[in-house]
């Protein structure tokens, strides 16, 4: 509950300072993204000329084996390269992922920010840990546990100066 209400005050107080500065520009979401599932649609739908920018919190932890890791990670995962099964080989395993309904994938860890590229507006965004789609080197996303809480904004390209 804890979690949930920082991450709340954080979407509240970075709305405000961009729609104060900006009254027509940022649009802000929290989404929870759960550890067991892949490729969670969330309502933000991504817009034109826009930059879409994330961040989740540094404690903010969950675990793609609780075995090994029963504490959990955050959402820059491990360094250990995912291997062809996973959701984007060859970035770390349990990273927040993020998927386009163009199907790009973009490595999104715990901040970071891309452009809405053309043909993407319109389209969901979705979300996802960085782990094993088939369940070809364990029981996929099967054994994980935990959620983040992801805040998106996005903003026009107009206003950041692209």
């Amino acid at each position: 509950m804890n979690k949930l209400l920082q991450m709340i005050v954080f979407t509240v107080l970075t709305t405000s300072i961009y729609m104060v500065n900006n009254p027509k520009s940022a649009s802000a979401e929290v989404v929870v993204v759960h550890a067991n599932q892949a490729w969670q649609l969330t309502d933000i739908i991504l817009k034109k000329n826009h930059i879409i920018t994330w961040k989740v919190g540094e404690d903010d932890y969950w675990s793609f084996n609780t075995t090994i890791f029963p504490d959990g990670h955050n959402a820059d995962g491990i360094p250990v390269p995912a291997l062809e099964s996973y959701t984007l080989p060859g970035e770390n395993i349990g990273m927040l992922l993020g998927k386009t309904g163009q199907d790009r994938i973009m490595s999104m860890g715990l901040s970071g920010s891309e452009d809405v590229l053309y043909g993407e507006e319109g389209c969901y965004l979705y979300l996802s840990m960085n782990d094993d789609l088939i369940g070809k080197f364990g029981v996929g996303f099967k054994d994980n546990y935990g959620e983040i809480l992801v805040t998106v904004i996005q903003t026009p390209m107009s206003v950041v100066g692209k």
